[in-house]
């Protein structure tokens, strides 16, 4: 880095043009009050460094402040180096500060700015600053505990019912979707109720299959979409690890680790192991793919630019399968301009990371525990690696099935799930005697929907028929009606026959279980056992209440 410096001090006693290469592939002048360092909107597309040109702090802290962050250009996704800027700029305005003021500040500081300024130092020591090595062994050695919220109610692992909601409510959209009709260009410029719209439904199952952060997705081209059998040719990725023809139209996917440093740009290291897509998911991504290509074709079209489907479909391998809307707004002059905006490495024309995490923010799902309950990538993440670390799968596996890395994944075979069960009864429990018995009815109003037991007797009225209307339950009436906050149960109702038949038939799964350790299959029929149970308690306890008042 001793050129970097000089090149450093020059530009910022003359104001000489610096250029660096940002990650991206996009260049940038050093000396510029803005970084633009993403080809698109995604998170941290730009950095603002003017607060660092026009402080009056010493020439040689602006040298040190830059030397990092063009590390941090060069080697870091945008994100993070935004994160790092955000982090770190209020204690830097005036320069780097005295280890004695870093150390009296630092029990005020909240975690983010702790791991900001450990960043910062760390960097500093790396690049051969020796006189932060004390700066950095100070801050790494003093920063808070990290707390897993993989158990979160709110943020962590989802439930059964919450996840199953997530995956109904992706696959509705989708199949609601007519993909036999022939879409005008209007169609491809509209946000909502366009393609827009249709292009998150299609992210949404992908991060719900594929349980990849949504920058893996985002930098996704259609040559990482591969029929199972064909072969990547990718240096990086084994011939024996790829996906062998399954006999039916499945697809394979490439994706590429989302935290490699070291890299030309986000898409230069792939992950060892192609995904193997679903029957079902592979149908969606061939029939979106089909009106992607119409959707080019015809604004193609609207600029003279005439390209038959053998040359658009060789030049749609290096365009995103997440397509910005900005493409069909733009003008092209010539195929030739076209066909320059896009390469293996280009992220012209790609959604910003930003656009499959709002896209799934948007999905409405039925909780069990939590109101105004909203998924996420992390919450994703987290159930499948909570599911499969409860099914015995190996640290190997688990990050293999999320890529993440093996000490990541061995932090999901430590957790205690039994206590985690246990708080979700209670949790679930509490909030039922709460909320569900409100509504505790001695008959069915006249008009509303009545519920029927395997006898047809009624045991119990529902709030909403549009709701009943659009469960996803898989288990059915009446036995899926319990514990659903739609559901009024009848106090004098026999709540005990729906219990029995219910056991009944758990007995008979348990027994039927191929290994006694894989026991999900049954957990669903299980929770609506302590719920029809639940039920039954609360009845009697009204009732004998209302006995009780009448005596009196």
């Amino acid at each position: 880095m001793i050129g970097l410096n000089s090149f450093l001090a020059a530009g910022l006693a003359h104001k000489q043009p610096l250029w660096m290469t940002a990650k991206s592939g996009m260049t940038v002048n050093v000396f510029d009050h803005e970084w633009r360092i993403l080809p698109h909107m995604g998170k941290g597309c730009t950095i603002s460094v003017g607060w660092i040109h026009d402080s009056v702090m010493p020439v040689e802290d602006k040298k040190l402040i830059l030397e990092v962050l063009i590390q941090y250009v060069r080697t870091k996704s945008a994100s993070t180096t935004v994160g790092i800027v955000h982090n770190t700029k209020p204690f830097l305005m005036d320069g780097t500060p005295t280890l004695t003021s870093l150390r009296t500040a630092w029990s005020a500081l909240k975690t983010n700015q702790k791991k900001g300024l450990n960043q910062f130092f760390g960097t500093l020591s790396k690049l051969g600053h020796v006189k932060y090595d004390e700066y950095h062994k100070f801050t790494s050695s003093h920063l808070d505990k990290e707390k897993s919220n993989s158990l979160d109610p709110s943020k962590g692992a989802l439930s059964d019912i919450e996840f199953d909601s997530l995956a109904k409510e992706i696959n509705a959209k989708l199949r609601a979707f007519d993909w036999s009709v022939s879409q005008e260009i209007s169609f491809f410029l509209r946000s909502s109720y366009g393609y827009g719209e249709l292009r998150n439904s299609v992210s949404n199952k992908l991060m719900l299959s594929t349980a990849r952060r949504p920058i893996q997705l985002a930098i996704l081209k259609w040559r990482d979409l591969i029929p199972a059998g064909a072969s990547f040719n990718d240096p990086n990725i084994k011939e024996s690890d790829q996906i062998g023809s399954t006999g039916i139209q499945t697809l394979q996917l490439r994706v590429f680790y989302a935290k490699e440093t070291g890299g030309s740009s986000p898409r230069a290291f792939p992950e060892r192991y192609p995904l193997h897509l679903s029957n079902d998911l592979s149908t969606v991504l061939i029939n979106y793919k089909k009106l992607y290509t119409a959707g080019v074709t015809l604004h193609l079209k609207s600029c003279g630019i005439n390209l038959d489907q053998v040359e658009l479909i060789r030049v749609m391998m290096n365009m995103p399968i997440l397509l910005s809307n900005d493409l069909f707004s733009t003008k092209f002059d010539s195929l030739e301009i076209f066909k320059s905006m896009f390469t293996n490495s280009s992220m012209t024309f790609h959604v910003g990371e930003q656009a499959p995490t709002r896209a799934l923010r948007t999905v409405k799902i039925v909780s069990d525990r939590h109101p105004g309950c909203i998924a996420t990538n992390n919450r994703i993440r987290h159930t499948i690696l909570t599911r499969a670390a409860q099914e015995g799968l190996p640290a190997t596996q688990l990050a293999q099935i999320t890529g993440v890395t093996v000490p990541a994944a061995r932090h999901y075979i430590d957790m205690d799930y039994q206590s985690r069960l246990l708080i979700d009864q209670n949790y679930v429990g509490n909030e039922f005697l709460k909320q569900a018995f409100k509504g505790a009815i001695s008959l069915v109003a006249a008009g509303e929907e009545v519920v029927l037991d395997q006898q047809f007797n009624d045991i119990g009225g529902v709030k909403s028929k549009a709701s009943c209307r659009n469960c996803s339950a898989e288990l059915g009436r009446p036995l899926a009606c319990y514990g659903c906050p739609n559901f009024r149960p009848i106090l004098e109702a026999e709540h005990r026959a729906v219990l029995q038949l219910a056991e009944d038939k758990l007995s008979i799964n348990k027994s039927a279980l191929l290994n006694p350790l894989h026991t999900r299959s049954i957990e669903k029929l299980q929770r609506q056992i302590n719920w029809v149970k639940l039920t039954i308690d609360i009845c009697d306890e009204i009732l004998l209440t209302k006995k009780g008042i009448n005596v009196k």
